[in-house]
C-alpha cells in the first residue's frame, strides 16, 4: 500500500511538474533582450505615428513652471523641436534615441538649442542658477507609452512629462500662449472660495497661496502651472478651503476674473498703484538706468571706492523701505524711511541702517569712510535716490519699470527695474 501511495505522489508531482513548465515555456517564450528590442520598435513606431508630432508640456525645475514644446519624431531618428521660449517661427531637428537602461530611456543625445534650453546649465536668458540652469533634462524614462498619449520622467530631475498628439498649427499654438500670458499677467491675485480668501503671487510659472487659518497660522502653498489658451493648469492639483484646484480660465471684465474647474472657486486679478508696486517686491538699480545728473554723483563715488577700498560695486536693490548695495563681497542695508504720499508718488528719506547685523555693520562703514581728500564718498551713491518722487511705470498692470523722477529737480530720476542687473552695467 505504501509503495502504491509513493507512486501516486511521485505521478502527481511529475503531472503538476509539466505543466507549470509549460506556463512558464509560455510567458517567457522570448528572451528578455528580444522582448526589450521588441519594445524599443514599438515605441518608436507610436513616437514616429502623429503626422502633426507631439504637443509636450516640458517642467524642469518646478520653480520655473512649464513650458509648451512641439515635437516631430522622423523616420530617421531625427527629431523636429519648437517651443515658447524661441517662437512658434523658429525649430532645430537632432538625432534622438531609445535605449534599454532600467527600462525604456528617451534621450535626446545631440545638442538641440531648442530643447536643450531647459537643461543648459548656463541658458541664453540666465533664468536659474550658474552651473543648474533651469533643471531640465534631456533622458526620460518612459512610463505610459499609447497612441494618445506618452508619459515619462525626467531620469535625472524626475518632473512628469505629458506629450499628446498635436492637433494645433504650431505656430499658431505658441503664439496663443504668449498671448494668454500677457493677459493673465498681473503683479499679484487674490483667489476666493466664498469668503475664505488667499493672496496669490507669480514668479516664473509657479503660483504661491499665501493665507491664514481658522487658529491663525500663515500657510503658503506653491503650485508649478503652465499656461494653455487663455489658461493656466497646475503641475498637480491645488487643495485649498476644501477644494482641489487643476485650472484657472482667464474671463477677463473689469474685476479681471479667473473662473476654475470648481464653480465655487474663482480668482481675480490685482492691479496696484504703481506707489504700491514699488514699496513691494525688489527693484534692481544699474548706472545705465540713472539720469545723467544722477549718474554724476555716482562717477565721483566710483573711482574713490575703488582707491579707498580697491572694491567694485556689484549689485544694488530697493525692497520695501530697505536699500542694498553690494561692494566687492560686502552688502550693505540701508533704511528707506518710506511715504506713500499717492498713488503716485513716493518719499525716500534715510533714516538709518538696515537689513542683518552683518549689513548693518557694513553700511555704518562704508557711510563714514573717507577718501585721501576727506570726502565721505560712499554717501554720493545714495543721497540722489532720496527724496520725493513721481512715479511712472512701463505697465500698469504688470509693472517691471519704474521711472522715479524728483518733484523738485526733475532732472534727477532713474528707474528701476524687475530684472537684476549689476550695479555697474553701462558704466
Amino acid at each position: 500500500m505504501k509503495r502504491i501511495f509513493n507512486l501516486l505522489l511521485c505521478a502527481t508531482i511529475a503531472i503538476a511538474y509539466t505543466s507549470c513548465k509549460n506556463e512558464v515555456d509560455d510567458v517567457f517564450d522570448k528572451s528578455s533582450a528580444l522582448r526589450m528590442e521588441t519594445a524599443l520598435k514599438e515605441y518608436n513606431t507610436t513616437l514616429q505615428s502623429p503626422a502633426n508630432g507631439w504637443r509636450m508640456e516640458y517642467y524642469g525645475g518646478l520653480e520655473y513652471g512649464g513650458y509648451t514644446m512641439f515635437l516631430k519624431f522622423n523616420p530617421d531618428n531625427t527629431v523636429t523641436v519648437s517651443n515658447e521660449i524661441y517662437g512658434g517661427d523658429q525649430s532645430a531637428t537632432t538625432h534622438y534615441k531609445l535605449e534599454q537602461s532600467a527600462g525604456v530611456v528617451l534621450s535626446f543625445d545631440e545638442y538641440n538649442k531648442i530643447f536643450h534650453f531647459f537643461s543648459d546649465p548656463a541658458n541664453p536668458l540666465e533664468i536659474g542658477n550658474k552651473g543648474k540652469g533651469m533643471e531640465g533634462d534631456l533622458e526620460f524614462r518612459m512610463q505610459t507609452v499609447r497612441a494618445d498619449s506618452v508619459i515619462m520622467t525626467g531620469k535625472k530631475h524626475g518632473a512628469r512629462i505629458v506629450m499628446t498628439p498635436a492637433t494645433e498649427d504650431w505656430s499658431s499654438y505658441i503664439n496663443e500662449v504668449a498671448e494668454s500670458e500677457t493677459e493673465m499677467a498681473f503683479g499679484s491675485y487674490f483667489f476666493r472660495v466664498g469668503d475664505e480668501v488667499a493672496t496669490v503671487a507669480a514668479n516664473y510659472r509657479q503660483m504661491t497661496f499665501s493665507y491664514t487659518d481658522e487658529e491663525g497660522v500663515a500657510n503658503s502653498i506653491e503650485a508649478p502651472y503652465i499656461v494653455r489658451p487663455n489658461a493656466i493648469h497646475f503641475y498637480n492639483p491645488v487643495s485649498i478651503f476644501g477644494k482641489t484646484i487643476t485650472d484657472l480660465t482667464y474671463v477677463g471684465g473689469e474685476d479681471y476674473l479667473f473662473t476654475s474647474n470648481d464653480p465655487e472657486a474663482q480668482m481675480n486679478g490685482y492691479v496696484p498703484p504703481v506707489s504700491e508696486a514699488l514699496t513691494s517686491g525688489n527693484w534692481y538699480i544699474c548706472y545705465a538706468n540713472l539720469s545723467a545728473a544722477i549718474q554724476q554723483y555716482w562717477d565721483y563715488a566710483a573711482p574713490r571706492l575703488l582707491a579707498k577700498e580697491g572694491e567694485k560695486l556689484g549689485y544694488a536693490y530697493l525692497s520695501g523701505n530697505l536699500f542694498y548695495i553690494r561692494s566687492g563681497n560686502y552688502w550693505s542695508g540701508f533704511n528707506f524711511g518710506t511715504t506713500v504720499d499717492s498713488d503716485n508718488q513716493v518719499t525716500y528719506s534715510l533714516v538709518g541702517y538696515g537689513g542683518s547685523s552683518n549689513q548693518q555693520n557694513n553700511a555704518k562703514y562704508y557711510w563714514a569712510a573717507k577718501d585721501s581728500e576727506g570726502v565721505t564718498f560712499f554717501r554720493y551713491f545714495i543721497s540722489p535716490l532720496i527724496g520725493t518722487f513721481e512715479l511712472e511705470s512701463n505697465d500698469v498692470r504688470n509693472p517691471t519699470m519704474i521711472k522715479l523722477t524728483n518733484v523738485k529737480n526733475p532732472d534727477m530720476y532713474y528707474i528701476v527695474t524687475k530684472q537684476s542687473y549689476p550695479a555697474t552695467t553701462g558704466m
